[in-house]
């Protein structure tokens, strides 16, 4: 893959900004676009000098980024640190005491198996799950769980924020 413009995480760091600021429509469209792109696609495409070769996976980032933020929203959904892979787990409970995940370990495994296209759908079918929830999320994890095939940090991190359910005290556990 050639070196694009700008970072990968500035890329989506900024894509994330800008749905929280475009209007209704725009983010509506960039939920539901297809292989055509949607016009808020076309001008991150043009503001950020996505090349040719890139434009499918960043398609499908700025798809990802836009179920992720809410139609109400006015601040971006990017949170530094919220690794995808812990958001998968906790559905962007940071602090909560987590009694199940939220993407279960089968949905999980099956995701990290997945190969070419079927492996992006199986990422953006876990994606519109956590939506429901309008978790925060590092945009930047995101784009790079898209960008490569490997999904050994969505591991790591899902797997990280799991262990520390047991470190989590109860509240009522003063006694």
């Amino acid at each position: 893959m050639p070196e694009p413009s700008e970072p990968v995480g500035a890329r989506a760091c900024a894509i994330a900004a800008a749905l929280a600021v475009a209007d209704s429509g725009d983010r509506a469209a960039a939920r539901r676009m297809g292989p055509e792109g949607s016009a808020f696609f076309w001008r991150m495409v043009a503001r950020h000098g996505i090349a040719r070769g890139e434009e499918e996976k960043w398609r499908r980032i700025t798809r990802m980024l836009a179920l992720l933020t809410p139609a109400s929203a006015t601040k971006t959904v990017h949170q530094p640190g919220r690794k995808l892979g812990a958001v998968l787990a906790d559905g962007g409970a940071e602090t909560a005491r987590l009694d199940k995940p939220a993407l279960s370990e089968p949905r999980l495994a099956r995701l990290l198996a997945a190969r070419g296209p079927a492996r992006l759908e199986a990422l953006e079918r876990a994606v519109r799950a956590l939506a429901r929830q309008q978790p925060h999320i590092d945009a930047a994890s995101l784009a790079w769980a898209v960008l490569r095939e490997d999904g050994r940090d969505i591991a790591r991190d899902y797997y990280a924020r799991l262990d520390r359910r047991s470190e989590q005290k109860p509240e009522d556990a003063d006694a």
